[in-house]
């Protein structure tokens, strides 16, 4: 029987059940004995002794693995232990121990991670399934795989709100089922509603179900109501989990609180929640698809994974497959005195921009700088500054580091694949003529962007299993000598660098066209041995100033416009997540009035026209012409809304929600309006907000703050008079 891996869930204490869907388009399941392992380093006398201690409950066995990358094998106790059972195991280990005799491994190591390592299989796998067992037709390698057999529909329901936020109490009123196009609603009593769902769910036979809210409330909410109305609800193809509460957790990432929570997973059938997954918000099903084939991680759980732990199933991968253990908590320590961190710790090499308008600019980006970095020199916490290559190591510019020549490192082995497919992905989008298919490799490329991007990031992780503080100075050391030597290269061919960022170049030379920049581009590629990638040339870009300090530059703040028509636009307001829409509308709209300017005396023209559109936009907020919607400010709360000393707006919002019955955790938005009367101004939750009753003054002061971003940088440069803030104009 030959067929697409699904789904894989645990279906017992030692049994996986594997969901495959037909050639013929029925999904069966199949189920395989199997259990987690965990492993136990110590002396052989003392692993004697906890062997035959624990062969009396587990499955026990003495196999060879090492213990560290690069290392030879050593005799280590293999235990198998049931489903869930991996943590406790483990610290009645470290226990019998006093701590001090064992060593364990592979406790972290998600256990349905491990079934798919051990059995080299990936989501939605073209499999052949007999009575010896099962073997893999495709490979996580292939570009065009074929996902044309999954059926995607979207789910939500319409409740009976008793308040501003529904809850479990409240009836079910409607269910809403949409696919391909075409949109099905049950209604009626809530118990036909709900057995008319599971019907409709058989029959179009669905694979994935696409919620919004689906882990938070609906799904939860569904099963309430079924309990209620004496249904047995299953959504999945098998039962759902029962008296399941839904909570959420947070997490500070990159300086940045984020909210998740715990997955409401069906078993035989996916279930994704948009609110509750990064992946799929950025890159939708094909990117998320893509990230699960590629890591060896079940759908539903990529789909809840942070970008961080996809990224580690590809080293932990590495790791089990060349039988090197994962250490459960790193404890590797470096210590560095002020002067050698001074001198190591410098991150990228940034060259500032002198603030104003440049005509006939060219951009170049180094392809995924880093990554590239880490895989061509073998940068991985075991490598760099290794016992065996101190004198024959490659060597580190700066730092005095050296690289290891004998073993490649686990994280260039992980990246590799990522890498290497991301840039046939990139060359794709460029070549094939169907719009459809360039938006599935763009979905692609842009979640195996944020894989690597990852990567480099948890280098320097001090919990990271296989990176290390040095390895991620390394790399930023050859990222800064890669940008002097494209720096030095562009000044040797007659091109001024207007601005660098870490992997980025801006560049102009007054008469140079398209094949002249990709000239250059083919020359600091040669060079340096790196791919690099000519974004375009700028008919004229506008590097701007910093907020805090105006007479200072600001890095990768600036907006311009190709030359083909192309807008970009980096660090301003349409760009930012806490603006209102109407703020973004304007600058956008004014970008689009400028990007009409072939020359300098045009652009001081429209940027002069752009004025009169920042005034039209502030006579419309006066009037009360605005949707209550276009002043909605969106920000997500960083701790809980009681913690805050200053009465910051997102704070003050999510109090009136939970006012209201609502609770909001940290990591969670809230979207509110700026309202108030009498010179107090206060953030009212939009759920809360009555039409037109919003404050006139910060948001008009909002209008004007990013009108002048836009306008003011442009004419100033062309030095034309101006005043854009003139209320008796309007």
């Amino acid at each position: 029987m030959r067929g697409y891996l699904l789904d894989i869930n645990p279906s017992g204490r030692d049994e996986v059940t594997i969901w495959i869907k037909r050639l013929d388009g029925r999904v069966v399941s199949h189920r395989i004995k199997w259990m987690p392992r965990i492993y136990v380093h110590g002396s052989l006398e003392n692993l004697v002794k906890l062997g035959r201690l624990l062969s009396q409950r587990y499955f026990v066995d003495f196999v060879e693995r090492s213990v560290k990358p690069g290392s030879p094998p050593e005799t280590v106790l293999e235990i198998r232990v049931p489903f869930g059972s991996k943590k406790r195991v483990a610290n009645l280990i470290l226990d019998l121990g006093n701590h001090q005799l064992f060593k364990v491994y592979n406790v972290d190591l998600p256990s349905m991670q491990e079934f798919l390592y051990q059995h080299e299989l990936h989501p939605t796998a073209l499999i052949d399934l007999s009575n010896d067992g099962f073997k893999v037709l495709d490979s996580v390698e292939d570009i065009d795989y074929d996902l044309s057999w999954v059926r995607v529909a979207h789910l939500d329901a319409k409740v009976e709100i008793s308040s501003i936020a529904p809850r479990f109490s409240d009836r079910l009123e409607e269910v809403m089922i949409e696919m391909d196009g075409e949109r099905v609603v049950l209604d009626g009593g809530e118990e036909g509603i709900l057995e008319d769902l599971m019907k409709t769910l058989h029959d179009l036979d669905i694979d994935v179900i696409i919620t919004d809210g689906g882990d938070s409330f609906l799904l939860p909410y569904l099963h309430h109501r079924a309990y209620v109305n004496q249904v047995r609800l299953r959504l999945g193809r098998a039962d759902d989990p029962r008296n399941f509460k839904p909570s959420s957790s947070t997490y500070l990432s990159y300086g940045r609180v984020y909210c998740r929570f715990r997955g409401f997973k069906l078993k035989g059938r996916i279930h994704i929640d948009s609110s509750n997954s990064m992946l799929y918000r950025e890159t939708g099903l094909d990117g998320l698809i893509e990230v699960s084939r590629v890591t060896r991680i079940s759908i539903q759980d990529a789909a809840r994974y942070t970008i961080g732990s996809c990224m580690l199933s590809l080293q932990y991968y590495q790791a089990y497959r060349l039988g090197i253990l994962i250490p459960w908590k790193p404890s590797k320590t470096i210590y560095m005195d002020c002067w050698s961190l001074n001198k190591a710790d410098r991150g990228g090499l940034i060259l500032d921009a002198k603030t104003g308008v440049y005509w006939n600019v060219a951009e170049l980006d180094f392809k995924s700088l880093y990554p590239t970095l880490m895989l061509k020199h073998n940068i991985s916490g075991e490598t760099v500054n290794c016992e065996c290559c101190k004198d024959d190591g490659e060597k580190i510019p700066e730092l005095g580091y050296h690289v290891c020549r004998r073993w490649r490192g686990i994280v260039p082995r992980a990246i590799e694949l990522p890498l290497r497919k991301r840039m046939r992905y990139k060359d794709l989008i460029k070549q094939v003529g169907d719009g459809r298919l360039r938006t599935v490799y763009k979905s692609r490329s842009d979640a195996l962007k944020w894989i690597l991007v990852t990567a480099f990031g948890y280098l320097g992780y001090r919990n990271a299993k296989f990176g290390s503080r040095e390895a991620h100075l390394a790399v930023c050391a050859l990222a800064r000598e890669t940008l002097l030597k494209a720096i030095r290269i562009a000044e040797e061919n007659g091109f001024e660098v207007i601005h660098g960022i870490v992997d980025s170049l801006w560049v102009r030379r007054e008469d140079a066209d398209d094949q002249d920049y990709l000239e250059l581009t083919k020359k600091i590629e040669d060079e340096t041995g790196l791919p690099i990638s000519y974004e375009g040339r700028y008919r004229w870009i506008v590097f701007l100033p910093s907020r805090t300090h105006p007479d200072r530059p600001a890095n990768n703040r600036y907006f311009g416009v190709f030359m083909d028509g192309r807008l970009k636009y980096r660090g301003i307001e349409a760009r930012r997540r806490d603006a209102p829409p109407i703020v973004k509308k304007m600058q956008l709209e004014i970008l689009g009035k400028l990007a009409e300017a072939k020359d300098p005396e045009q652009l001081r023209e429209k940027a002069l026209e752009a004025v009169e559109i920042y005034r039209g936009y502030a006579r419309r907020l006066i009037l009360g012409d605005v949707p209550i919607e276009d002043l909605a400010i969106t920000q997500v709360l960083s701790m809980d809304p009681n913690d805050y000393v200053v009465e910051a707006r997102q704070a003050v919002a999510a109090k009136h929600l939970e006012r209201a019955g609502i609770r909001i955790v940290p990591g969670q938005a809230v979207t509110y309006v700026i309202a108030g009367a009498n010179g107090l101004s206060k953030a009212v939750p939009i759920q809360l907000i009555e039409e037109g009753s919003y404050r006139l003054e910060p948001y008009l002061r909002m209008l004007e703050k990013a009108a002048y971003t836009m306008i003011t940088p442009v004419l100033e440069s062309l030095r034309a008079p101006h005043r854009i803030y003139d209320m008796d104009s309007m």
